[in-house]
């Protein structure tokens, strides 16, 4: 309490009591796969594809992971997280980087030591060109300024030549290394004390590059020699590798898995961790090639989760290592995690991520199978989401079903409404605990959850024409007696109606007869 000691006018802040919960994000993507470069099993932020290149490189032909990348934004998504992963033995990543590059000064003498930031083999397609700086002085003989280029080799008009792609100018000595590991996409250097026994670190920058002295990158290693495996995918959880690297991250809402060959291990591994997690919502993809019976089959044989979809069949898209511009086939995961965001964004969570609006697939220019509709309704029941091609409206994801059993829990919109709502409750009742467990508290953490659950349904997100039909929450001595209390504990019972897709839609029509 304040003293008042003088008179005066005091004036105080005092606390509404109101603390709004708001509603967690729901279109945050999360891949775990093979890309040509960037760190091994440390998960990245991505806000678009143009980033994804700089940390990870560009489309590769061994790697699914860039393929599912560029197609979640270019189907409207708009954050994600990535990791690349390899193979691994006992947990250790087989990648591994290019050999370092020794500079040296115009006396002989090491002067730099140049390495890769990141494991594989695409160091060998990048050298370290050095020049004068640009700013150095005319009367400067000894010209320290210097410029360090990180050059690319590429091939233009059938040849190859070598482009800049990195530049840092007026290079000196004093502040090279700062500058350049902060700043490079590419390489890290070291000017002292990496060469014991060598006169390192005298200030003297290293000599101008020559025709036949350009630093190029030899050796690496990508790490997919074999077979890419479900335990590299899935990782370890103590050593936090392939999808574990999700564990420290908590903003995570779709996750898939793109590579790899055993597609039913990753699917209930995934969904598993999903489930476990409690926060996330796994996508499967089928495997090439398989029939509908076949698919239906690995579904019925296999797995049962509401934390998780599975999508059949594989979408033809642009192959962008084509020149002359063919299609290659592709697992739909990353296409489906884009379409889920972009729904989440233009119409909410509680819409389901199909139909012939949402669920139109853009980058889609053809199917591995198209389906006949006794096909589909092969599929459709047991929860194997169906991509279809209709005259007019072009490829769309036909359906919105979980790979649950329990047929509370059948659609996807549903159990990812849940996922919001119970994460918002949890984050926005954080204030709660210690406080006094009195009928005060009760009365404001059920008017803070009613107030949140009331904008969910003016959304549309719940179903009843009141909030008292779309939802209760139920926070008071009846669910909270002397024993309960005595336990340290606060019950809250909170229960929703949620909205449900108009999956068959019946329009019954007779004849009407004219009266005489």
């Amino acid at each position: 309490m304040p003293e008042y000691l003088s008179p005066a006018v005091y004036v105080e802040e005092v606390s509404s009591g109101s603390k709004p919960i708001e509603s967690v994000g729901t279109s945050t993507g999360a891949f775990v796969g093979l890309a040509e470069r960037g760190p091994i099993d440390k998960a990245e932020l991505i806000t678009s594809w143009t980033q994804y290149q700089e940390i990870f490189g560009g489309i590769i032909a061994d790697g699914l992971l860039p393929w599912a990348v560029f197609h979640f934004f270019n189907e409207g998504g708009t954050k994600c997280w990535v990791v690349r992963t390899c193979t691994h033995t006992e947990n250790v990543p087989d990648a591994r980087k290019a050999d370092p590059i020794t500079l040296y000064d115009s006396d002989g003498n090491p002067s730099m030591l140049v390495e890769p930031k990141t494991p594989g083999t695409w160091a060998k397609k990048y050298r370290v060109y050095i020049s004068n700086g640009t700013n150095n002085l005319p009367n400067d003989p000894q010209k320290l300024k210097f410029k360090l280029s990180v050059q690319k080799e590429i091939t233009r008009n059938n040849v190859p030549i070598w482009v800049d792609v990195e530049v840092f100018d007026n290079l000196e000595m004093d502040s090279v290394e700062d500058r350049v590991n902060k700043e490079s996409i590419y390489i890290k250097i070291e000017v002292d004390g990496w060469n014991d026994g060598t006169v390192v670190g005298s200030g003297k920058r290293p000599k101008n590059s020559g025709p036949d002295s350009v630093a190029v990158f030899a050796n690496g290693d990508d790490g997919n020699s074999r077979v890419l495996q479900v335990s590299d995918l899935i990782g370890d959880e103590s050593s936090r590798t392939g999808l574990h690297a999700f564990d420290v991250v908590d903003d995570i809402n779709i996750v898939a898995i793109p590579d790899g060959e055993g597609r039913i291990e990753i699917m209930s591994a995934g969904m598993t961790y999903c489930e476990n997690r409690g926060d996330c919502f796994f996508i499967a993809d089928s495997m090439e090639e398989q029939t509908p019976t076949q698919i239906l089959e690995t579904k019925l044989l296999n797995y049962s989760s509401s934390f998780g979809a599975l999508y059949y069949p594989w979408i033809s898209v642009n192959d962008q290592l084509d020149p002359r511009g063919g299609t290659r086939l592709i697992p739909p995961s990353g296409s489906i995690a884009g379409i889920i965001s972009r729904t989440d964004v233009a119409r909410g969570v509680h819409k389901a991520p199909a139909g012939i609006s949402e669920g139109r697939v853009r980058g889609a220019r053809d199917l591995e199978k198209v389906l006949s509709k006794g096909e589909h309704d092969l599929l459709n029941n047991p929860g194997i989401n169906v991509i279809r091609q209709f005259p007019g409206a072009g490829i769309v994801v036909w359906g919105a079903r979980t790979v649950a059993v329990d047929a509370e829990w059948k659609y996807i919109n549903v159990r990812r409404l849940f996922l919001m709502v119970e994460e918002s409750i949890y984050k926005g009742t954080q204030w709660v605990v210690f406080e006094p467990n009195d009928p005060t508290l009760w009365a404001k953490v059920k008017r803070n959850i009613t107030a949140f659950l009331t904008n969910v349904w003016r959304d549309g997100a719940l179903f009843g024409s009141t909030p008292d039909e779309a939802f209760f929450v139920k926070v008071d001595a009846e669910n909270n007696p002397p024993s309960v209390r005595d336990a340290g504990r606060l019950i809250i019972e909170v229960g929703i109606a949620p909205v449900k897709p108009a999956e068959f839609v019946i329009i019954r029509i007779q004849q009407k007869v004219l009266e005489a």
